[in-house]
């Protein structure tokens, strides 16, 4: 039993990303949740890890990084969008293909009350989209419930 990966997960990662779902338009909440959910794996890692010693932390880190990304390749999307929301750009790496190269490739589409007059459609979402390098936009919220949900089923 993880009981500190536990803890954060109930007081910290499903708070925040139960706050983006009711406002799946609001980039800062979806920012919050991709840092959050990339970071749980952190306290996954480290939780009842006894040494202190930075590069076996890191190590450890890096293992769990290595096996949430094999079970749900949404985690690789929910770390570009939190490495980016923390650092503004991010260099392309041979080690850890990046998909995002700037926080600026995070939007939010209008919905009809922030889209100019006969732009907006009634029933139109608003929903925080993600462009990746090759030009592919996705919604954010659903790699935020599916890296959530990963986690869930880790403990």
């Amino acid at each position: 039993m993880r009981s500190n990966a536990s803890m954060f997960l109930a007081h910290t990662v499903e708070p925040t990303v139960a706050e983006f779902e009711k406002a799946p338009y609001d980039i800062r909440r979806g920012r919050l949740a991709a840092i959050v959910l990339y970071h749980m794996a952190d306290h996954f890692a480290l939780d009842g890890f006894a040494s202190r010693e930075r590069k076996l932390m890191d190590q450890e880190i890096a293992n769990v990084r290595t096996s949430v990304q094999a079970k749900c390749p949404d985690f690789a999307i929910i770390r570009d969008v939190a490495d980016a929301s923390k650092h503004a750009k991010l260099a392309s790496s041979k080690k850890v293909p990046r998909q995002l190269s700037s926080a600026e490739q995070l939007s939010a589409t209008p919905g009809v009350f922030q889209a100019p007059f006969g732009y907006g459609v009634f029933a139109e979402a608003a929903e925080v989209i993600v462009t990746l390098d090759d030009g592919t936009t996705l919604s954010l919220l659903p790699a935020v419930r599916t890296v959530l949900a990963t986690w869930r089923s880790m403990l």
